[in-house]
């Protein structure tokens, strides 16, 4: 399906059978793959500033002794060894840069610094990054501090000091006008504050609250709560009726 749209950048935009694609990988050695990716970064234009999102996966591999394929935290837990992956998208001129591969037993969190120093090795300076949760720690705040890189990254709700923040700031933005973002349908509003005790400088955290969201979240609570509870579910429901 992808083939029927999305450009191919074959000769007439020719569809290749998976056996000629598969042949085709097949073939292609470590050292041509890095060879690749060198021209294709070198010719990149570094001196602009881009933003580049950085995410990666993981899959289930049943192909036997390979190296790569270890043990770890699986995101579709079968009980069978993984490899990770992960690649480096320049969101700017929606342009792939590089990818990853890398054992199955190293964590998101441990792999950030590496990708960094590729990042810097292909030429790229002017750049920030865009970073999901899995990445989130200390110690790779601090290593972009020190790269001077900006960036992006989504923190993990459950650290105190975000339950913090938004308990302080809960009820100052959630229903104003002026804090409404139409297009994504949600509210928002951006806080300076430290990011831990010895953190040189403050940050902008960016907080955000979604109706749809909250609704479903209130929903699930309210079921499971009907599982554990010995009412029947209109005996909870008059209940939460007289609260209100």
């Amino acid at each position: 399906m992808y083939a029927y749209n999305h450009p191919l950048f074959t000769e007439k935009m020719h569809i290749y059978s998976d056996t000629k694609v598969s042949d085709f990988f097949a073939s292609i050695t470590d050292d041509q793959s890095i060879g690749f990716l060198n021209e294709w970064n070198a010719t990149r234009d570094h001196r602009e500033k881009i933003y580049i999102s950085y995410d990666s996966a993981n899959k289930n591999c049943q192909a036997g002794d390979i190296e790569m394929v270890e043990f770890g935290h699986a995101k579709d837990p079968r009980n069978l060894p993984i490899f990770n992956y992960a690649v480096a998208y320049d969101t700017n001129n929606r342009e792939p840069l590089f990818y990853e591969q890398y054992p199955g037993s190293i964590v998101d969190i441990s792999q950030l610094q590496f990708m960094l120093e590729k990042a810097k090795g292909y030429g790229y300076k002017r750049v920030g990054f865009i970073l999901d949760r899995g990445y989130f720690s200390k110690e790779n705040i601090r290593y972009m501090d020190q790269c001077g890189y900006d960036f992006v990254i989504m923190v993990k709700g459950m650290a105190t000091f975000v339950s913090g923040l938004i308990l302080e700031n809960r009820g100052k933005f959630e229903n104003k006008r002026e804090c409404n973002i139409r297009k994504y349908k949600t509210y928002g509003m951006t806080v300076r504050h430290q990011l831990y005790a010895s953190d040189e400088e403050e940050r902008y955290f960016h907080l955000y609250y979604s109706d749809q969201k909250a609704s479903a979240q209130r929903k699930q609570e309210l079921l499971k709560a009907v599982e554990n509870s010995p009412r029947t579910y209109d005996e909870i429901m008059a209940f939460l009726k007289e609260e209100e």
